[in-house]
């Protein structure tokens, strides 16, 4: 459910960034703990999004240096937790550490400094470090979509015949040693 979530804000919050900013999200971060409900086979109804969302978060873009985003993997590596993404991948060894990442198809190395900045959508409770995620605080920009998460997820929703859970590696562990 959690890269379900994060694949409709990059679907549904692109093109109101695109029309308001005339740039592209790269990627989606959500958090793990935000999820509040799950998705029972069946029909889904506004009430699956209140349940899943009750909160009044937003969707806010968030344009971060490629240190910033440095941080925002390191961040993942030590939580050890597949918070939703999307347009991000990340690989890691069996012991958490730093195998591979990439965002939007571009490769990020933890050791190299880039004049580079990436626009990720989130929520704006992440934005204010909720979740001990700190990184979105030292921004160059935040741009404000006034479209709360629920209502994306709405907005999602309709749109779809069908939700299909599918398994994606985008946060991986190796299990060899």
């Amino acid at each position: 459910i959690g890269n379900m979530m994060a694949d409709a804000v990059l679907e549904e919050a692109t093109p109101i960034f695109k029309k308001q900013q005339n740039l592209n999200i790269d990627a989606v971060l959500l958090n793990y703990g935000g999820i509040r409900a799950g998705i029972s086979k069946g029909d889904i109804s506004v009430r699956t999004a209140f349940d899943i969302m009750p909160f009044e978060n937003e969707v806010v873009v968030v344009e971060l240096t490629y240190e910033s985003i440095q941080k925002m993997i390191r961040y993942l590596m030590k939580k050890k937790i597949a918070h939703p993404i999307a347009g991000i991948q990340l690989q890691l060894n069996h012991d958490y550490t730093f195998k591979k990442a990439s965002i939007n198809g571009e490769e990020i190395k933890l050791n190299d400094q880039k004049d580079k900045h990436f626009y990720i959508a989130t929520s704006d409770y992440l934005l204010q470090g909720g979740d001990e995620m700190s990184f979105f605080e030292n921004n160059k920009n935040v741009y404000h979509l006034d479209y709360k998460l629920r209502n994306l997820l709405i907005d999602y929703f309709e749109k779809k015949e069908q939700i299909l859970a599918t398994v994606e590696k985008r946060f991986t562990v190796s299990d060899s040693f």
